[in-house]
Parts: C-alpha cells; sequence; structure tokens
C-alpha cells in the first residue's frame, strides 16, 4: 500500500475545482496588499508540516514550521505567520486530475502568485505512479516549466513514494524538489526499519534525483485510530530522534523538510503530530521536532549535538477525535 501524503481535504478541493478555478483566476483585492521584506521571511533549511488547520498555524510556529501547505488563495497566504512562507497546492495524488486541470488556469494562477515573496514554490503531484498513468511525467514537466518560465525563483515540487521514479526523473519532470516518504515504524515491528529511509534514498540517486534535490519526509503518524488500513504505528521519541539523524546523515542540509502528518486523516493517519505533545499516553513527538526545527539554519550550521534516547514511548490509547 502506498500511503498517501497530503491533506485530507485534497479531495474536496478536487471535487470544488470548478469553482474554485474560477475564484484564483479572477483579480483579488489581496493582490495589492504589502508584501514582506524578504529579510523578514524563513530562510535556510524551511519544515512543513501537512494536514494542518489554519487555527493551528500559530501553535505549529512556535514549534518551528515556517513552510505552510495552501490553496493559492492571497488571503490565506497573507495570514501565514510572521516569517512563514507557501508551498501552493495545485496538484493531483497518485493519477487523479490535478486541481487546475487546464493549463490556461494553472498559468494564470502562477503569474498571479510569480511576485508574492511569500510563496515559496508549487505542489505540483503527490505520489504519482507512472506504471499506471504512463503521461503523467509530462504533465508535471508541463506544470513545472510554467513555473520556470513565469515565477522563476519558485520551486517545482513533488512528492515520491517506493514506486517507479526513473520515468519521473528530473530531464522528464523539470522539477526542482522531490519529496520521499518512507515510513519505518510498522505496526508488526516494535523496532523502526531505518533501513527503508536508505532504500528510498538510493532508489531516488538510481533515478538521476541528486541529494540536494531530496525533501525528508518524517513519519510523524501512527493508524490505531484511523478507519482505514493499520499499517504503520506512532514512533517514539527515541525512535522519532533516531529517524531524523539518519536522515540528517544522508541529507544533511534539504532545502526544506515535512512532518506527515500534522493533522489526522480519517483513512490515513490517526494519531497524528498534533496529539502527540505528551499527553493521553502518546509520547511528546511535538518537542522532539521543535529540537530538531529550531537547530536547523541550513547550509553551513553546527552539527546537531549527541543525544541519548530514551526507550520509545507507548502509543497508548488515542485521544477522541476532533472536531477539526
Amino acid at each position: 500500500m502506498k500511503t498517501r501524503t497530503h491533506l485530507a481535504t485534497v479531495a474536496a478541493a478536487a471535487a470544488l475545482g470548478g469553482a474554485v478555478t474560477g475564484y484564483l483566476i479572477a483579480p483579488s483585492p489581496g493582490d495589492a496588499a504589502a508584501r514582506p521584506s524578504a529579510a523578514s521571511l524563513a530562510s535556510g533549511t524551511l519544515h512543513l508540516a501537512l494536514n494542518m488547520p489554519a487555527g493551528d498555524r500559530a501553535k505549529a510556529a512556535a514549534l518551528g514550521y515556517n513552510l505552510f501547505d495552501v490553496d493559492p488563495d492571497a488571503g490565506d497566504i497573507a495570514s501565514l505567520p510572521a516569517g512563514g512562507r507557501a508551498l501552493l497546492w495545485v496538484g493531483n495524488t497518485t493519477c487523479g486530475g490535478f486541481q487546475q486541470e487546464s493549463t490556461s488556469a494553472f498559468t494564470a494562477t502562477v503569474k498571479r502568485f510569480a511576485g508574492n515573496d511569500r510563496v515559496y514554490g508549487w505542489y505540483l503531484s503527490d505520489e504519482p505512479n507512472p506504471d499506471e498513468c504512463p503521461d503523467i511525467a509530462g504533465k508535471i514537466r508541463q506544470r513545472a516549466d510554467i513555473v520556470h518560465r513565469y515565477a522563476p525563483g519558485q520551486k517545482a515540487f513533488a512528492s515520491l513514494t517506493d514506486w517507479p521514479m526513473r520515468p519521473l526523473e528530473p530531464s522528464e519532470t523539470h522539477l526542482d524538489l522531490i519529496g520521499l516518504d518512507p515510513y519505518p515504524c510498522r505496526t508488526d515491528d516494535t523496532a523502526c526499519d531505518l533501513g527503508a529511509i536508505d532504500t528510498m534514498v538510493g532508489q531516488a540517486a538510481r533515478a538521476g534525483f541528486p541529494r540536494r534535490m531530496i525533501v525528508p519526509v518524517f513519519q510523524t503518524f501512527g493508524q490505531s485510530c484511523n478507519d482505514g488500513e493499520r499499517n504503520w504505528r506512532l514512533p517514539g521519541e527515541g525512535q522519532l530522534r533516531s529517524m531524523l539523524r539518519r536522515w540528517d546523515r544522508l541529507v544533511p542540509r534539504p532545502a526544506f523538510d515535512i512532518s506527515y502528518s500534522w493533522g489526522r486523516q480519517d483513512a490515513w493517519a490517526c494519531p497524528a503530530l498534533s496529539d502527540a505533545d505528551g499527553g493521553s499516553g502518546l509520547p511528546d513527538l511535538q518537542a522532539v521536532m521543535k529540537a530538531h526545527n529550531t537547530r536547523r539554519s541550513g547550509p553551513g550550521r553546527a552539527p546537531a549535538p549527541a543525544v541519548s534516547e530514551r526507550p520509545p514511548a507507548s502509543a497508548g490509547p488515542c485521544p477522541a477525535p476532533s472536531s477539526d
């Protein structure tokens, strides 16, 4: 099974695609809003947590998260926490339709946000599967080329999994950055298989992706209270630290990294990072991620100090689902 790495709201956004596309192309009063100076924006290695309600962004910012995936909406971008930047979700999942299927609609949207300093890049696809949809590389390349033409400096990004990667190599997709999402902590083992991280990084290397293109995706979810399959479990604090150290060795200075997932997804993720604050019998993964996020400063940063590990915390019972 291939776990989705994006928002539960993607399906709803796709369902509203026609109405949303019309809104995106229309002029917005928010376009004229004052832009923050470039010096005030987050830089170095950025930190993104997926599936985050807008009301949780301030809490996440206090944990060092400074990149947020949002729809291409001027008001939503302007409301991000101070210094925060936006990765705009305009993509598809696996072989599904893109949020903005027509090239003209996508081009108009890119042009609209090309001058917005808070826009870091464009999330063009989530786990594309070239075996099932052989034309997906060309569709991604078309969108990446539009980004590069009309918004130079903004990044074209897609998240990949362990499906065949060679058809998605840089020369075929023209992506700037790719996420890799091995999830080492499974329900059938009390240990976490960190070798899964090495395996996927090696798969990407054989497909022609240099390390500088890789965006690590950290497992911060379990499947003990979701409605779907139960293949993964929430890591303990020490296990998450080990995961971060392994990624740090393989990809020490990524452009950004991703925590999947901040919030719950009914079919895929429960509990999630927003639950894991040390209460209700869950480990304090938020503290682990805060230490990780706040010590990173991009190229030239000092090595992380050695950290002793506690035994993995028990996931315990899941808290009751929230109303978000």
